[in-house]
């Protein structure tokens, strides 16, 4: 069965994205933080690890607190894209093409780091040393923003287990897209299905279990402020320790 790939196709992935309500909703949740971290920052340094398309900035490009914004990702077309979208605004946002874990950048130290569903497209192996490298790019004074996708708890290494966890999780993903839009378009839902096929397959998506998340962070010195679960609002649904995260991060 032909399933249509949002991988670098940034019309896809805005498309799949914004057709999802439980992501919105992450995004704008993330984006309230941020401002609320913003409202007591002045002349900001901005950083978006694994920016995408730019939709995780919509919420703050306005915001009179930010100084200088860049934005980091390794796919050339979707920083084609967030160019032009984010082209007439000032500060106009800098796109780096590059990898989120190893990439210079122009600023050693950063007042608000936002990872939207960043730390989920890095590979297992290098998960830590990418939070590391967020504490290390924080400012004392920084914060991080983080909004990810946590599935259901699966044992670890049991890669049966493990689709079962992602294929469980993107179930509801789709039935709360459906409810929200009960005329679809086939062509999203398969969409919708490629972000789970690609979890199954353990490539360019690398979703975990709130444990091993919180593991991770613990691990690279970084110390929640404030989390909340945003979706979905049934606990039943997903386990109460599933679904869509935004958590205000600082260093330990």
């Amino acid at each position: 069965m032909y399933i249509p790939d949002y991988k670098d196709n940034p019309e896809a992935y805005e498309i799949e994205e914004r057709s999802r309500p439980d992501e919105m909703l992450m995004l704008t949740t993330a984006g309230e933080i941020a401002v609320n971290i913003l409202n007591t920052t002045h002349n900001a340094n901005v950083l978006d690890l694994c920016c995408g398309t730019g939709l995780s900035l919509e919420c703050i490009i306005n915001h009179p607190s930010v100084s200088f914004i860049v934005g980091i990702d390794i796919s050339n077309p979707y920083l084609e894209f967030a160019k032009k979208k984010y082209s007439k605004y000032k500060p106009q946002p800098v796109f780096i093409a590059g990898d989120a874990v190893t990439e210079p950048l122009p600023c050693d130290k950063w007042d608000l780091i936002i990872l939207a569903s960043a730390y989920h497209h890095i590979e297992d192996e290098r998960k830590v040393k990418f939070l590391e490298r967020v504490r290390d790019l924080l400012k004392d004074s920084g914060f991080a923003v983080i909004a990810e996708n946590i599935l259901p708890e699966y044992k670890e290494g049991d890669a049966e287990d493990y689709a079962r966890a992602v294929k469980q999780f993107y179930a509801e993903v789709l039935t709360t897209a459906k409810q929200k839009n009960p005329n679809l378009h086939i062509y999203v839902e398969k969409l919708i299905q490629r972000v789970a096929q690609y979890g199954c397959d353990g490539d360019y998506e690398y979703k975990v279990s709130l444990p091993i998340f919180l593991r991770d962070l613990a691990k690279a010195g970084l110390r929640v402020v404030q989390q909340k679960r945003v979706w979905p609002e049934d606990s039943e649904k997903l386990s109460s320790n599933s679904g869509n995260f935004v958590l205000q991060i600082c260093k330990e």
